[in-house]
């Protein structure tokens, strides 16, 4: 019986290979003849990676014809929503925030609060990270939104409580990609482990920008988008 590390080994590389754009989205990937000859592996190892793949929703498979590379990138997905503080709470769970860089940037349309943290909640067993955001957040609307400590209150709360303003809808770009050694540690994955990234635009009810922000979800963190419904 073939060793598991092969074909986790296997499976890594061609994750890898998906991520990085080798294998385009809805492109047939090559059989397991294929890839038992390239790897010089029995079909039972390929065939143990590649239901691996399947697992992790990179590859499509349907009874009786080839793999395809199922890597979408998903554009303007709009939705109502709460924070996550305010999503944890409701959960029942108590959220957590690590500040990793909270400065003022330069941008071409003006200057923005530029907020990057670690979300999670707290457990018995410790600290369980759940998202990386980075967030960028214009000072034309939020002036000295910066004095605020965001490792301790919630940066929605503080629009709506400090500056009347009510981040109310998204549009949000999501794709796939590879763990760094940084969100591999954070999230207890190993390096290279497929992850869900959102690039988000959000708005007020006026339709003004509130918030630019990069969002990259841990593996446990189940993602639930609700289609604006107008309200």
């Amino acid at each position: 019986m073939e060793s598991e590390n092969i074909y986790t080994a296997i499976a890594a590389k061609l994750r890898q290979q998906i991520m990085q754009g080798e294998f385009k989205d809805g492109a047939v990937f090559p059989s397991e003849s294929e890839l038992t000859k390239r790897f010089q592996v029995t079909r039972t190892t390929v065939r143990h990676a590649l239901e691996l793949l399947v697992n992790e929703g990179l590859l499509s498979k349907s009874q009786g014809r080839r793999n395809r590379v199922q890597i979408r990138k998903i554009t303007k997905t709009t939705w109502n929503f709460a924070s996550f503080s305010e999503g944890m709470r409701s959960a029942h769970e108590i959220p957590v925030s690590k500040v990793c860089k909270a400065q003022i940037i330069a941008a071409d349309d003006g200057s923005y609060f530029n907020l990057v943290r670690l979300r999670g909640i707290k457990r018995i067993a410790g600290i369980q990270f759940m998202t990386y955001e980075d967030t960028k957040v214009p000072l034309s609307l939020f002036p000295q939104i910066d004095r605020f400590d965001f490792s301790v209150v919630s940066l929605y709360e503080t629009m709506r409580k400090e500056y009347g303003i009510y981040p109310f809808k998204g549009e949000s770009q999501i794709f796939a990609v590879l763990a760094d050694e940084f969100l591999a540690k954070s999230f207890a994955v190993t390096e290279g482990y497929p992850l869900v990234k959102a690039v988000q635009s959000i708005f007020d009810r006026e339709g003004r920008l509130v918030e630019k922000v990069s969002i990259v979800y841990a593996p446990e963190l189940i993602i639930k988008l609700t289609q604006d419904a107008g309200h």
